[in-house]
């Protein structure tokens, strides 16, 4: 009803200028503007910028219609109309109040209103309308420049029809359209990708029966039967003629038994070896000589029904199928990738009411106690995500303690928010993994990852944990405004503090509006090209910390007073974690700080080594390449180890 009350005027001006006098046009919209302000306060609308903006206008527009000549009028009405709704809607956006946005509150909840995607939607829209008055502008004013004795009414002059009349009101016809269509199509298309970034997660498969061996020819495949996640893998064939070409192949289901497969053909040596972690393949998945290449550069099946999606190793042990083929024959292995080490004990724990895993290494602890890690995943929750990491620290020798400190989503809590999440939490699971029989609490080591990693540290400014060192995995340097399934949550915190919110750096998501468009218009596409539709939420993160600058919520690294390992990738797609890395440590001055900056790598670095090339999950972007990923994984589980276990006491 606004809109139409806003543009009435207009529409009655448009109307009437072309078949009555000028007089009589401006007479009547200034009236049924002054009325329509009337009706507006008696139903308790606000003020908006386009019918105050009207109101001044048609005052102007009556002042001339009364006092400049008719020849005059004929010539300059319609500019100077067209001039008056442009500075209207620009002065609108500049003092920031677009009238698309003034109108449009009226049809959303308060909560979509405050959101910076709504502000930017709205602000894009209204500099629409503004290219669209002001080219309005442009072309009225040629016929009385170009043709001093043009007028509005020259029905038989060309100039006149089309610069006066149908180009203007095409373009106005054509801003009205995309404004009236825009919203409902970009609200469908946004649901088909919202849809597509729901996972719909499958029930767990069982590993398939083991493939039989095969060896049709002279070809042998060297590779350890079994080894761990976190251990370098190795693989060489040999048997092959000298310069033979030899293709290798390595294939496995994930947890969901989606298969995964890599593929490299190679050039054998004058002693007829293939070795991966010593030759480079003429070409394939992967491009460099790697030990673990035929891992991390697999790929998922392209032509199952699920669109890929993060790899997710088995909870036991992954077959690993090998074959090595060249022109005598073929040869086939099936080895095992196993997440831990023999008689290492995982438990589910019950930490004030929220779940936990333990990880113990096997036999008996040191008189000293094991070193202990207490893992802090990131905002998906629950604990399942650190199983992996848990199982490596436990293989090495170190205790590790997996604690959810955010609900994780699930179908009887579809909409987990990341809002006041008591920082009181990570103090409680360090507590409780101090306590654990066996572990030496003077060498106790607190690793976050992602949200994780920032509600860590803000726990580390508040209060003195006792802890040794902190692991901050993919960090944040502020914190940050607090999340839902639908993105920010207007003035609300992420984390609290003795129940009081901890102070925020907003998020401007309203920044991504270019992308989710594109994935809007993208999306058939993707779903006939089975690709997903992907969200990089580095850019709103990065607008973030530089409109916030030197009033962001900054989180006071230097009040932690034992030694920080950050690890960050360069790739981060979700996130600037280098920069927030570096940030982190820069207001410090620990000589035992350490940065790990990894090429290529993006957020998500696990510790261990684990197919790489579908970094993303629900629609969102991690980063990094495959090989870097590959690098990240190994270098970043090495510094890990190293950390944990120098710790000083």
């Amino acid at each position: 009803m606004g809109f139409v009350i806003g543009f009435a005027p207009w529409i009655v001006f448009w109307v009437l200028v072309g078949n009555a006098g000028f007089v009589t046009a401006v007479l009547v919209s200034f009236g049924l503007t002054i009325a329509g302000q009337v009706f507006q306060r008696l139903r308790g609308e606000p003020f908006r910028t386009l019918e105050v903006g009207t109101v001044a206008v048609f005052a102007v527009l009556t002042i001339a219609a009364l006092t400049l000549d008719e020849n005059v009028l004929e010539r300059w009405l319609q500019p100077l109309s067209n001039l008056g709704l442009f500075l209207i809607a620009l002065t609108g956006v500049l003092i920031g109040r677009p009238f698309v946005r003034e109108y449009a509150e009226d049809s959303v909840d308060a909560q979509t209103a405050a959101s910076s995607g709504f502000t930017y939607i709205t602000t894009a829209m209204t500099w629409m309308w503004v290219a669209a008055f002001g080219a309005m502008t442009v072309l009225s004013m040629i016929p009385p420049i170009v043709d001093g004795d043009a007028t509005i009414k020259d029905d038989g002059d060309a100039l006149s029809i089309i610069c006066y009349w149908v180009a203007p009101f095409t373009l106005l016809g054509l801003a009205g359209l995309v404004s009236s269509v825009f919203p409902n199509w970009f609200d469908a298309r946004s649901k088909e990708v919202a849809a597509r970034e729901v996972v719909d997660v499958p029930a767990p498969a069982a590993q398939p029966a083991p493939q039989p061996d095969i060896a049709t020819s002279g070809l042998t495949i060297v590779a350890p039967q079994q080894t761990r996640h976190d251990e370098s893998f190795g693989l060489q064939v040999t048997g092959a003629d000298p310069g033979a070409a030899v293709t290798v192949t390595a294939g496995g289901v994930d947890l969901f038994g989606t298969p995964w497969s890599s593929r490299a053909e190679f050039t054998a040596s004058a002693d007829g070896v293939v070795d991966v972690g010593l030759q480079a393949p003429d070409r394939g998945d992967w491009t460099v000589a790697d030990a673990d290449a035929p891992l991390w550069a697999m790929s998922p099946d392209p032509t199952g029904d699920r669109v890929p999606e993060l790899f997710v190793p088995p909870v036991g042990p992954w077959q690993v199928v090998l074959e090595a083929t060249s022109a005598d024959g073929l040869v086939r292995r099936t080895v095992l990738r196993s997440p831990e080490a023999p008689g290492v004990a995982t438990s589910e724990l019950d930490i004030a009411g929220r779940p936990a895993l333990l990880a113990l290494p096997a036999g008996d602890p040191p008189a000293a106690g094991w070193p202990a890690v207490a893992c802090f995943g990131g905002s998906e929750g629950g604990v399942d995500s650190q199983r992996v990491t848990i199982a490596t620290l436990a293989s090495n020798g170190v205790a590790a303690l997996a604690y959810s400190w955010v609900d994780e989503e699930s179908p009887d809590n579809p909409e987990a928010k990341l809002v006041d999440i008591p920082l009181e939490r990570f103090g409680a699971a360090i507590d409780a993994l101090a306590r654990t029989p066996g572990v030496d609490a003077g060498r106790l080591t607190a690793m976050g990852i992602s949200r994780g990693a920032e509600g860590l540290t803000a726990a580390a400014t508040v209060s003195r944990l006792p802890v040794s060192g902190l692991v901050l995995v993919s960090p944040s340097s502020v914190s940050w405004q607090a999340m839902g399934p639908d993105g920010e949550i207007p003035d609300t915190a992420s984390w609290a503090v003795g129940g009081e919110p901890l102070s925020w750096t907003p998020l401007p998501t309203g920044s991504l509006m270019p992308q989710l468009i594109k994935n809007a218009w993208r999306v058939h596409r993707d779903i006939a090209h089975r690709t997903p539709s992907l969200l990089r939420l580095h850019a709103a993160y990065t607008a973030g910390l530089d409109a916030a600058g030197p009033t962001a919520a900054r989180l006071p690294s230097e009040l932690i007073d034992v030694p920080i390992l950050c690890i960050a990738g360069s790739d981060d797609q979700l996130w600037p974690s280098s920069r927030m890395a570096t940030e982190l440590l820069a207001a410090r001055s620990n000589p035992a700080d350490e940065l790990l900056t990894l090429e290529d790598a993006g957020h998500l670095i696990r510790l261990a080594t684990l197919p790489a090339t579908a970094q993303w999950t629900g629609g969102i972007a991690f980063g990094g390449t495959a090989s870097g990923q590959g690098l990240a994984q190994r270098a970043a589980a090495t510094a890990v180890l190293r950390f944990a276990v120098r710790v000083p006491v």
